[in-house]
């Protein structure tokens, strides 16, 4: 088995991408998945900021429909970790390309978890591991990815792990709104990631942070758009720094 890893699957194929997950989720790795053309989304988010960044990104880039190559780039480029091409379409010049242009590996579809679990290891040896994000401090909340702990004004918080996974995409990106779409794909497969299942964690987080819905201070939605983590004085007003 491999060391534990944060994967992003990037396959049109969702039957096949969410099998992927479902066998990866089993050797222990934490699993995302998107569509190609839902990846630029995700990519913008990885080029932006660095918090939780994939170590490793399963990527089938070739669609008639898509510039595979360019994308694969694009994906080299923004996560800034071993990229490996995983596809049963790529003619043996496309393949080629695809390894001169960035990805670091090679494994055609389909592909058992057994052996993707193998290649994962093989990869993340070879590359220096990346170093652990720096705690998110929003006023009186730390929110520490790196140790999966909250506290507020120093107490410890206790949170369950898709709570905590969905405070961590929010802690990278304090001050801004995330999309309720980004959330879902974020917190991937394993559990309720409706819009009403977002909005259900958003306020079990709120009860735990001692937020009444009257007087929000940390975790606010905004209608239409998604949530956004940023510190609220008690009367209401945005705290500068």
């Amino acid at each position: 088995m491999a060391d534990v890893a944060n994967l992003l699957i990037i396959d049109e194929d969702c039957a096949y991408r969410r099998t992927l997950a479902t066998g990866l989720t089993q050797y222990g790795h934490v699993v995302s998945d998107v569509s190609l053309h839902a990846a630029g989304r995700v990519l913008a988010d990885l080029t932006c900021h660095t918090h939780q960044r994939p170590d490793v990104v399963l990527i089938d880039p070739f669609l008639p429909t898509v510039d595979g190559l360019l994308l694969l780039r694009l994906v080299c480029l923004g996560s800034r970790r071993p990229v490996m091409l995983h596809t049963a379409d790529g003619a043996e010049e496309q393949v080629l390309q695809a390894l001169r242009g960035g990805a670091d590996g090679y494994l055609p579809k389909p592909a058992q978890p057994a052996v993707l679990d193998a290649k994962i290891g093989a990869l993340l040896r070879r590359v220096p591991a990346a170093p652990p994000p720096a705690p998110c401090v929003v006023g009186a909340l730390r929110v520490d990815v790196a140790e999966r702990r909250v506290s507020l004004d120093g107490v410890p918080v206790a949170v369950t792990r898709r709570e905590f996974d969905l405070l961590a995409c929010l802690a990278e990106h304090p001050g801004r709104v995330v999309s309720r779409a980004v959330l879902r794909t974020r917190l991937g497969p394993g559990g309720t990631t409706s819009t009403n299942g977002i909005d259900v964690l958003v306020h079990r987080l709120r009860a735990k942070l001692g937020e009444p819905a009257a007087r929000v201070r940390y975790l606010h939605t905004v209608r239409g758009k998604g949530v956004s983590l940023h510190a609220t004085d008690r009367a209401g007003e945005h705290h500068r720094t």
